[in-house]
């Protein structure tokens, strides 16, 4: 099992620096009991000083490899690519995720267009002072639902202003265990095959408005050469949803299409 653990702060030895380093050793030695092999990559976004995103459209109309900054984030895509799982984590700055994190969410646009991550594996960890809405979650869950990745669960650590590791061990060990366990059950069961309602609706709205609107575009023709836009087809990649799942998201995702025109 391959994984990249992204995170988002400045603080390197922040309470989210410190929650993940338990939850790689957790996940390790889980692994190692269940005689599993896990490699695990960490980057952190604070270290490539991004680009804001421009808006200038070119990953939408040209590729995103034409953007001109693309060499801050190409390393970073083929890291996800090459994860099976991902676990994306933030501290919550103004109830969202931080800036450096919804910068590489713009920045990384093109896939919510040009979804390409079906089969993959996130959890999302989130870290706040005195708690939170959860939006910081959601903003991460939306945007990888759009990419087509599979969300393990998601957990905001209420961890004061900074806690030292024996402290957030003290508090925090039993939920970094069912984390760890979560995800590696995740993965061992192929999870990813059985997308939620939620993930059906966000496909079919997405295929309801490419089959409607048959424009000469790269975003078209990656669906079109996808095959996606036949009427049969019900999600990314074969699938073993519920049938009834399957049903309902898609007479949602289609009413939901419908507001669009």
């Amino acid at each position: 099992m391959n994984v990249l653990i992204l995170t988002a702060s400045f603080r390197t030895k922040g309470n989210t620096s410190r929650i993940l380093d338990r939850l790689t050793d957790r996940l390790t030695g889980l692994c190692a009991q269940q005689g599993m092999d896990i490699h695990i990559q960490q980057i952190n976004l604070a270290d490539i000083n991004l680009t804001y995103c421009h808006g200038c459209r070119v990953c939408f109309d040209r590729g995103e490899t034409h953007c001109p900054f693309w060499n801050e984030i190409g390393p970073v895509k083929t890291a996800l690519q090459a994860a099976d799982v991902w676990i994306f984590s933030s501290p919550v700055y103004v109830d969202d995720v931080s800036g450096i994190m919804k910068s590489f969410l713009d920045r990384m646009a093109h896939v919510n267009h040009r979804p390409e991550f079906a089969g993959k594996y996130a959890f999302l960890l989130t870290t706040s002072g005195a708690g939170s809405s959860g939006h910081a979650a959601r903003t991460l869950a939306n945007t990888l639902r759009t990419w087509g990745v599979y969300i393990i669960g998601q957990k905001d650590f209420i961890a004061g202003a900074l806690s030292t590791p024996d402290e957030l061990n003290k508090r925090f060990n039993k939920n970094i265990d069912r984390i760890a366990a979560k995800i590696v059950e995740s993965f061992r069961n192929e999870k990813a095959l059985t997308p939620s309602i939620v993930s059906m609706i966000f496909f079919k709205v997405q295929q309801a408005l490419w089959q409607r609107n048959k424009e000469d575009s790269i975003d078209y023709h990656y669906w079109e050469s996808k095959g996606w836009l036949k009427p049969g087809v019900t999600w990314y990649i074969p699938h073993k949803a519920n049938p009834l799942t399957v049903l309902l998201g898609r007479l949602t995702g289609s009413v939901i299409a419908r507001f669009f025109e």
